[in-house]
């Protein structure tokens, strides 16, 4: 008797054993899956609700938004981004709209496991060409930045978004108002390294017009 149920006993601890290994299993292949396809901090167009700070401890950032800017192209790209440019360029249907965010180590410690992802103001949903909000670094990056010296650059890196807007000198006055207010409007910035995070409002991005100012 007393061996029967020391047989059942080890039975349900082996099945009991088997399903938490499959469940680990099971959590272990979707998580890699959901990073697999998810190559962001965020992939989502909403800024996530955090307390922004307009100062930063560790980093000095410099944003620069260029709207309308004319891109040279050699006339032989092998790239499908470089085709679609051109084309996109050429066919005077869009106006070129571009983010550059340059983000500087000013601490005095090496920032290791750099991530950082920008979202810009969702009023420009529904002008953006994708409809995507957000850009940055991609989670496989091995990104360290160095305390500052005299040699190297590496205690800075750039984050950058090229996409398309309507063509700003063929849609309605006020669309052409309500994409400018959104570009001028502060970017949200999430910083996130080995030990620590910031969450930043970026509010005096440099912005330059390369369209008819008068039409804008």
């Amino acid at each position: 008797m007393d061996g029967g149920n020391s047989i059942n006993i080890k039975r349900i601890i082996f099945y009991v054993l088997l399903i938490a290994v499959i469940l680990v299993a099971f959590v272990g292949y979707d998580y890699y899956n959901y990073n697999r396809s998810h190559p962001f901090l965020y992939n989502t167009n909403k800024a996530p609700n955090l307390n922004y700070s307009t100062q930063s401890k560790n980093f000095k950032i410099y944003t620069l938004i260029e709207v309308g800017k004319k891109y040279q192209f050699s006339g032989n790209e092998t790239s499908e981004w470089a085709k679609n440019a051109k084309e996109a360029q050429e066919s005077n249907k869009y106006t070129s709209l571009q983010y550059t965010i340059i983000i500087e180590n000013i601490s005095d410690k090496v920032i290791r496991d750099f991530k950082a992802q920008a979202f810009v103001d969702e009023g420009l949903q529904p002008y953006i060409m994708s409809g995507i909000l957000y850009f940055g670094t991609l989670n496989q990056q091995k990104i360290d930045l160095n305390v500052k010296n005299n040699e190297k650059m590496d205690y800075m890196t750039e984050i950058s978004r090229f996409t398309w807007l309507p063509n700003i000198n063929q849609i309605d006055v006020k669309d052409r108002e309500k994409i400018l207010e959104a570009i001028k409007k502060p970017i949200k910035l999430i910083i996130k390294w080995r030990d620590g995070e910031e969450y930043l409002l970026l509010e005096n991005a440099e912005v330059k017009q390369f369209v008819d100012k008068a039409k804008f």
